[in-house]
């Protein structure tokens, strides 16, 4: 098993446990972690409950999302998660995640296919695909994804994958989503429509064992 396969559950179960301590230096006016509540009654295969985004841990740039479906996660569902970072109403890029079949008979784990794209609006084709990793260099879903688990996370250098330059010193930046699950002609979105969370802060640049930030 890789250290990523380890590690990402692990930040996600601190994570919603409030094991992790806010980093040194992170906004003040900005949440570290953000919930969106999903009121819509939607069709029961595609209804999201509750979105979790996650400013970065420790020093590291390493954005998280957790998305809750009550009813679980079946073959044939696509997780679309949109982002913005300038605050306006169009998408700066967007990253989607195929949940296929597995690979034999009776199996548990998904087949995945993931992608990230930079532009491209409400599209899902839309805008240039590009490269999208975690600071470790591992894809944002890596791990096994299991067949009927209610919650999928993703991890991912926002900066990086959105080709911008990271926030310095300690402005910590921010980032806002809208996330879209998706099965046959039935979708979801959280927030309602095409609306965004509120935004949570970046990251933080400092380890906060090792004090403030200079």
């Amino acid at each position: 098993m890789s250290k990523r396969h380890v590690v990402v559950p692990a930040i996600l179960t601190l994570l919603l446990s409030g094991g992790l301590a806010p980093a040194d230096g992170a906004d003040a006016t900005l949440p570290e972690m953000v919930v969106v509540h999903d009121t819509r009654t939607s069709d029961p295969v595609v209804d999201i409950s509750e979105v979790r985004i996650f400013a970065s841990w420790y020093w590291d740039s390493e954005q998280a999302v957790l998305v809750k479906v009550p009813n679980g996660f079946r073959p044939g569902h696509r997780l679309t998660v949109y982002f913005d970072l300038n605050g306006d109403s169009t998408p700066d890029g967007h990253y989607d995640l195929q949940l296929r079949a597995p690979k034999r008979p009776g199996g548990s784990q998904f087949q995945v296919v993931e992608q990230f794209r930079l532009g491209g609006g409400w599209k899902l084709a839309g805008g240039t695909k590009v490269r999208c990793s975690d600071s470790e260099g591992y894809s944002p879903s890596a791990g096994d994804r299991d067949v009927g688990e209610r919650r999928l996370g993703i991890a991912l250098d926002l900066w990086d994958c959105l080709q911008v330059p990271k926030p310095v010193g300690t402005d910590s930046g921010s980032w806002r989503v809208a996330v879209r699950v998706a099965k046959g002609r039935h979708a979801d979105m959280a927030p309602n429509g095409r609306k965004w969370s509120k935004p949570v802060a970046g990251w933080g640049p400092c380890d906060p064992a090792g004090g403030a930030c200079p």
